[in-house]
């Protein structure tokens, strides 16, 4: 998990990573040292420029073209850059339309602009290609949950871990446990995300653990937070484990919420905004929570987890 759990820019590089995009080995056609460097060095900035000199050459054949052009779109993204990592991904297809890489990375990107009509064209054309692509169907499941299309996101969740292995599954079960959450199936969604937190234990996901056992009703919520949390709790988010367990305020996390960078600034707050939203649902407050949670609609970026969860937790209140 990235430390600010972005919910689109997590899903991309879970995407990058599944697909192998930058792992595998250079084809023995590669046309020169660059192309071979496109595909394997890890820095953006490096992978772009050798892609770049790549594209230039003029050396290589239209299917390998296409590659380069996805390779250097992915890491157009990986820099936030996502209206160039669109253009190189719509580059591709225009040279091989039959690409899925190319379009599941394109939806990517869109998700990460906070499209998701667009994101969801895309996840559907990767589909129709190869249809039982795990990482596609989470990616398309995320996009219905922010939709809030609860059916649709849990029937793509449901055929992800039909054909996931290994990390790949870890991922589903939180997005599909969080879309239980939306539901109001706090007990289904606890189990579902314990598995994922258990797979790879991470603050964010103890949190939402946490919530989804205390929605539920189960006493020993606080207590298990605070033993599972014991050896992952420092920094960001830690500050909102201390208020879920009584020992600090919501003036204090707010507090907390701070970077020198505005943009990562921002997203702190919405954080902050979400989960002492979630302390005010707990104890029955609904209004200073919808008043949070509409503000988070107004202000925050689209593609943070925490915005997913401000328009599940609104829908519920209707």
């Amino acid at each position: 998990m990235t430390s600010s759990m972005k919910l689109r820019q997590f899903l991309f590089a879970l995407l990058l990573a599944s697909t192998g995009a930058l792992a595998q080995p250079a084809p023995a056609t590669a046309p020169s040292t660059d192309g071979q460097l496109c595909r394997s060095s890890t820095n953006p900035d490096l992978a772009i420029k050798h892609c770049t000199a790549a594209i230039e050459s003029s050396k290589a054949n239209s299917e390998m073209l296409a590659q380069w052009y996805v390779l250097r779109g992915a890491q157009w993204a990986n820099k936030d850059d996502y209206d160039r990592a669109i253009a190189d991904q719509t580059t591709a297809l225009k040279i091989d339309p039959k690409t899925p890489r190319a379009y599941h990375h394109r939806g990517a990107a869109w998700s990460n602009k906070g499209e998701p009509d667009r994101a969801l064209a895309d996840f559907d054309a990767a589909l129709a290609q190869t249809p039982d692509n795990p990482q596609i169907l989470h990616a398309r499941g995320i996009e219905h949950a922010v939709k809030a299309n609860y059916p649709r996101a849990l029937a793509d969740f449901d055929a992800a871990l039909r054909h996931a292995k290994g990390n790949d599954a870890q991922g589903v079960y939180f997005a599909r446990g969080r879309t239980l959450f939306y539901q109001s199936e706090f007990t289904r969604a606890a189990a579902d995300i314990e598995t994922a937190f258990k797979a790879q234990p991470n603050i964010y996901t103890a949190l939402w653990l946490y919530l989804a056992r205390r929605r539920s009703g189960l006493m020993d919520a606080d207590d298990l937070l605070e033993r599972e949390t014991r050896r992952i709790r420092s920094g960001w988010p830690a500050p909102v484990i201390a208020l879920y367990l009584g020992r600090t305020d919501p003036a204090s996390v707010v507090n907390s919420a701070t970077d020198s960078d505005p943009v990562r600034r921002r997203e702190l707050r919405c954080e902050a905004d979400f989960y002492i939203a979630q302390s005010h649902l707990i104890k029955g407050d609904r209004t200073t929570a919808q008043r949070l949670l509409e503000g988070m609609q107004r202000d925050c970026p689209k593609n943070i987890l925490e915005y997913e969860g401000s328009i599940g937790e609104l829908r519920r209140g209707r």
